[in-house]
Formats: structure tokens, sequence, C-alpha cells
């Protein structure tokens, strides 16, 4: 016979691997699926602060009957918490696995769902009860605005993750859950997307999360990319902010923004193991989910910035752009793309055909602007480093209006040359070195073909690659916020041209021929009076508000760049001060070869933004004429066209007949004086001549977009238009006759 001793002995065991089994279901995975292997990516178990105090609790062994809500008596169903729940409520998970059989659904405003602090909780919808369809596993309704997910891991559903719209319920009201977040938690395995936003889902924010395993209803089957099931699936969702996730084994695609989707801002994400694309700047899209309101040429995206992502191992495109206009895309890395061997190039221009609809769209991407980015591939990839589609069906359709904006960039292919391809009729260009493709784009000035030597952080130890690529994962880079300090911190872009700004120019037809038809009339031109240089005076004390940065253009004068702004940020030029309006924007700029000529330069610019309402003088005041000019409603982040207006009056001008045009056969003549009462963008071509009073520039790019604003009178306009072309000039883009 078993002594007590023995007896007892067993029963403590029995009691202690209990205890063990609650504890570990109940704290936060000590790694993940696939442990982040960069620092500042993925979920931070620590983030979301103390439980509030009126807080609804659930527990695995909570009692919906004799539940309260209490951490002492809590309820037993995520659902009955929520039913129970008033708007701006947190619904506080204990640890444990919650299976509910059915998806948790959020109807109410402004509710957090949680894990308990110090816990883990995890809903799993990876079977249904029966008599259920089978839906997401967290459902956030149209009325769940302001709602948050954090530090939960919600595994299984359609979608892990999904966000309703009353897009298509067929009434005025199509909005959809906005101002969502997503952060902290582990989304996986999930039968299609993992994270659904649909259209006017707006202000969605996803971050630090670790999003793995989309597609688990095509397991079984060879996976190259062209199956249905994304890592983040945007629909016509606008200012999405995706930063500092861990997105890896994708069925398709990592991220994308498509179907009109405005402002989305991608940073600072490690993604592995896409069997099609890393982010994609726009995609294919249904036409009945654009807004044709605000977006009647269909454009797939607009103003999307892609920038410090770390891309490796995709089967498709490292980054790839299709019908986007105005995108950003600078300071990724991109590691072992496209190596599926199948499709497309680390960097792709593609088409969207939108369902073949007759009344879509079907916009080339517009404006585009990369640079600083670093392409590093294995020698057994056979895709181009970068490749511009054209399609011959419905009538032709090519991926690219005119050439696009790049610089700085580093490409490497080991052991072998890198190739660049252009497919549209009359730019074909078939697997070509980089020479030739600068020369064929005339532009990706300052880009390498050099081993950019990445160490184990995928950090380029090439000197002539430092700058380029990534720089890191500790903290996200959102919108940056310099520290105010008369010295800037701007983005540089050794050669940057022009891109139009969102304002209510319209919007210029793919062809090159001009929206203006203008004829060699005899114009009015004044006899130009001489600038006087301005005197250099000690700068003012800046006025911003607090938090805002100062930047003195005399620090930076000399150099070229993008200039990152804020509401509230002040601009010193010589002895005036800018304040700027609008809650972001970003200022092109080019170098100055003094600073008396700089202050002249950027005072006429800025000029130009107080008429736009961009900006406001608040020191140093003169009079600025206001055009008839209307500026967008919502500034965009992408660079803006550097209108520059001159800063001193003109002089009534003397009548002068107009030169005759000197362009070469076959260029188009423009006279500013048919349209400077205007705004608009001027769409022209090598060899076109542009007549602003006694001067002539001629274009030199095979075409090129040049944005206008009108002006009150034609004295105001061809000092503002003579400006103008002169920093063109300075560019390489025109050149005065």
């Amino acid at each position: 016979m078993k002594s007590i001793y023995q007896k007892s002995l067993k029963i403590l065991a029995f009691i202690l691997i209990m205890v063990v089994t609650v504890v570990a279901a109940t704290m936060p995975p000590a790694t993940f699926a696939s442990a982040p292997p960069s620092p500042g990516v993925g979920p931070r178990i620590s983030s979301g602060g103390a439980d509030p105090a009126n807080g609804i609790y659930v527990s695995t062994t909570g009692n919906d009957s004799t539940a309260n809500g209490s951490i002492n008596a809590p309820y037993r169903s995520i659902n009955t918490a929520l039913a129970a729940a008033q708007p701006g409520a947190t619904i506080i998970l204990r640890g444990g696995t919650y299976r509910e059989g059915i998806n948790v659904r959020i109807r109410t405003a402004n509710i957090t769902i949680k894990s308990r602090q110090g816990e883990w909780a995890i809903i799993d919808l990876t079977t249904y009860n029966a008599g259920h369809n089978e839906d997401s596993a967290v459902y956030f309704d149209v009325d769940s605005s302001g709602g948050k997910l954090q530090g939960v891991e919600v595994m299984g559903g359609w979608y892990a993750v999904s966000l309703e719209t009353k897009w298509d319920w067929g009434q005025p009201d199509r909005s959809g859950a906005s101002n969502i977040t997503i952060e902290d938690c582990i989304l996986h395995d999930s039968r299609y997307d993992v994270i659904k936003i649909k259209p006017n889902c707006d202000n969605v924010t996803i971050r630090y999360n670790e999003i793995y395993n989309s597609g688990r209803a095509f397991a079984g089957r060879p996976q190259n990319g062209e199956d249905n099931a994304e890592g983040i699936d945007n629909v016509n969702g606008d200012n999405m902010h995706v930063h500092n996730n861990y997105i890896h084994d994708i069925c398709s695609n990592a991220i994308y923004a498509k179907g009109g989707a405005t402002d989305a801002l991608i940073e600072n994400n490690r993604i592995e193991r896409a069997n099609g694309a890393g982010i994609m700047v726009g995609f294919d899209t249904s036409p009945e989910f654009f807004d044709r309101t605000v977006n009647p040429q269909y454009f797939e995206n607009i103003r999307g910035v892609v920038r410090n992502n770390l891309i490796i191992g995709t089967g498709w495109e490292g980054i790839g752009l299709y019908g986007s206009k105005d995108a950003q895309v600078y300071n990724n890395t991109m590691v072992n793309v496209t190596n599926g061997g199948r499709y497309h190039s680390a960097i792709y221009f593609g088409i969207t055909m939108q369902d073949w609809e007759s009344y879509a769209g079907r916009p080339a991407n517009i404006n585009p602007n990369i640079h600083h980015n670093i392409v590093s591939l294995p020698n057994t990839i056979v895709r181009p480093m970068i490749e511009i589609r054209y399609a011959n069906e419905l009538g032709g359709l090519s991926a690219l209006d005119g050439n696009p904006v790049m610089n700085n960039n580093c490409y490497y292919i080991a052991s072998k040359n890198a190739t660049f391809s252009d497919s549209r009729p009359g730019r074909t260009l078939t697997n070509a070195r980089l020479p030739a493709w600068q020369a064929h784009i005339n532009g990706d000035s300052g880009s390498l073909e050099v081993n950019p030597a990445l160490d184990a952080n995928y950090m380029p130890t090439n000197p002539q690659c430092v700058g380029m690529g990534y720089s890191g994962m500790s903290a996200p880079i959102t919108t940056p916020t310099p520290t105010p300090a008369p010295t800037p911190v701007p983005t540089l872009a050794p050669t940057p041209t022009p891109t139009p700004a969102p304002t209510a120019a319209p919007t210029p037809t793919p062809a090159p021929t001009p929206a203006p038809t203008i004829a060699p009339t005899p114009t009015p031109a004044p006899t130009p009076a001489p600038t006087p240089a301005p005197t250099i005076a000690p700068t003012p004390a800046p006025t911003s508000a607090p938090g805002a940065a100062t930047y003195n253009i005399v620090s930076f004068y000399s150099q070229s760049g993008q200039l990152s702004v804020k509401r509230g940020d002040i601009i010193v030029v010589g002895e005036r001060q800018y304040r700027i309006l609008s809650s972001t924007y970003t200022i092109a700029y080019w170098p100055q070869n003094s600073i008396n000529t700089a202050i002249t330069w950027w005072t006429a610019y800025m000029d130009s933004y107080v008429s736009g309402g961009v900006a406001e003088v608040i020191s140093g005041n003169v009079p600025v004429p206001t055009p008839t000019f209307t500026p967008a409603p919502t500034p965009s982040p992408t660079p803006a066209p550097t209108a520059t207006p001159a800063p001193t009056p003109v002089p009534t001008a003397t009548p002068a007949p107009t030169p005759a045009p000197t362009s070469a056969p076959g260029g188009a003549t423009y006279n500013i004086a048919d349209f400077y009462t205007k705004s608009g963008q001027l769409s022209v071509s090598k060899d076109d001549i542009i007549i602003v009073g006694t001067r002539q520039y001629k274009v030199l790019p095979n075409s090129y977009t040049i944005s206008y604003w009108s002006q009150n009178s034609l004295n105001t306009a061809i000092s503002w238009w003579t400006a103008y072309l002169d920093s063109y000039a300075q560019s390489g883009i025109v050149a005065a006759l």
C-alpha cells in the first residue's frame, strides 16, 4: 500500500502541473511564430499601459449569466461583453484561448479590445459553430469607428480582421469603419486576406503587428502569388498608415493600397517570403469601388508613400506601381525579390485592367518619384531590375506616362549585369545596362551598379551606398517632425525634378498633347527691370508655436532636397518668416549659387505658397497678390511643384513684339500670354518652346509635365514664369534661348 506521503506528493505534483499550464496559457508569448528578426518590428508586449479601472473583463472561466464585467465576475463571451459595452469602453481579455465559433463583431464606436496587461488572449476562429457561415474572426462594423484591437492574437476567419463599409448599401451615406487602430497583435492563418480594409474605411493605423500565413483556403496547392490572399488588402481606404510590422509567409502580396486609396503611408516594415509582391502602390480593382467624384480618372493609388521598408524574398516584384499618381518610393531595401522567376521586376511599373469594363479609366502611372533605394539580388534571379509594361489589350495600355523621376538608387545582382526594360511603343528598351537606362529616361542620375555589401542587418557597408536603402527600424519614421533648430534635416534628392502638387489644377491627359491649344500670337511683354539683390539682415527671432520647427534657408540654400513640414513650422527667408498652414506638406527645392539669389528665389517660392493657402507671412510682411488659384482641401505629403514667382515688382512694360519661335520642326510653341490667368498642367515634349515675354525656353526631356498657377496680370505672370523656368533651367529640364 502506498503511503499517505506518496499520495500527497502525487496530488501536489498534479496541482503544480495545472498551475503551470494555466499560467503558461495566460502569459504573453516569449517568442512569436517566427521571432521578429529586426528590432522595432512586431508586437511590443509591454505597450498599452495599465488596464483602465472601469474595464469590462472577459475570461475563459467566466459566466455570462452571472457576470457584471468586473475582474471578479467576468463575462465568458467576448460578444456578450461587447453587447453590454457603451461607446468608449475597454474590453479586457484574460489570458487564454477564446473559441466562440462565431466572429467577434464590434458594433459600437470607440471600443478597445485588449489582452489584460501581462497576459495573452487568443481569438481562434479556425472552426465555426454549426449553422454559422464562415466570417471574419474580428469584425469592425460600420458603427465601430474609433475602435482599437490591441495586444491580442487572432487566428482563422475568412479574414482575420475585417473593416465594414456602407459603400454598396445603396444609400447616400457610403462611409465605413474609420480611425481604427490595430497594434501589437499577432494575426495569422486566415482563409484569405489577413486584414481587409473596404472602401471609405479611412484613417486606419496598423502598427507593431506580426502578420503571417494568409491563404489557408489555398493550402495544399503550389503557391505562385496568383491566389487572392494578401497580408493587408486596402481597397479605397484613405490615409492608411502601416508601420513597424513583421509580415511574412504570405500567400500572395504582403501589402497593397488600391482602388483609389489616397495618402497611404507604408514605412518601417519588414516583409519576408511573400509569394506575390512585397508592396503594391495600386494594383487592379473593379471599377465600382472607385469614388469617381474625387477620382474620375480611376487612379488606383494617389500620393502613396513607401519608405524605409526591408523586403526579402518575394516571388514577384519588391515594389510595384499600378495606376498610381504622385507616388513616392524611397530608402527601401529589396533583397532576393522576383525569385519566382516568372513575373515582373524588382521595381515594376504595371498596368491595371479594372475588370475590362468599357467605362473604367485604366490610367498609366504618372509622376512617380523613386530614389535612394537598394536592390540586391543573387545571380539566380533572371528578371530585370526595372520594367515598364505595355499591353495591346483594350486599344493599348501603358504602365507609365512620360518618364519616372529617379535618382541615387543602388542596383546589384551577383556575377551579372543589372538590366532594365521598357516595352512601350516608340520607347522600347530591352535588357539594357544602367547607362542606357539613364539616357532612356533622362534620369536616375547618381544611381550605381555596385555591390552594397549588406551586413547581417541588411545595412550597406559599401561607402558608395551609405544613405541608400532602409536605415533600421528601432522607431517609426511616421511623418518626420524635425527638432526646432535653424538647420533642417530634409530628405535630399540630389537631382530633383518637380512633380505636380495635388492642387485644383486639371489632371493632364496621358497623351503628350498639352491642354491649352496655343498659337504664337504677338504678346505685350515687359522690359524686365533689374532685380535688386537683397541685403542680408540678422534673422529675426522665430515666432513658431511650441513644438514647431524653424528652418532658415541660409543653412541649406546651396543644396537640393525635399523639406517635410507641418502646421506651425516656420521657414525663415532673409528678413521674412513664413508659417505653414497645412497639416503636412513636402516642399521640393533646388540649389542656388549665392545667398542673395537664394533669398530672392525662396521669397518668390514661398509667396506662391502663400497665394495657394499653404503658408502665411508672419513677419517682414509685404503685400502678396492673391490669384484665383484655389488650393486643394487636403494638401498632399508629396513634393510640391516648384512655382517660383519673382519677388520684386515689375514696372509697367512697354509692349514689344513676340520673337519668332525657334522650335525644331514638329516642336510645339506655347506663349504664356494665352493662359496666364489659368491654373493647370502643361505637357511638353523635347524641343517644344515656351515663350515668356521676350524670352524663350526650349524643353530638353522627351516629355515632361509642368504645373502652373493663375496670375492676376500679364506683368506678374511674365515675372513669375521667368523665375519658374529659370529654376527648371538650373535642373536641366529647359534651356534658355
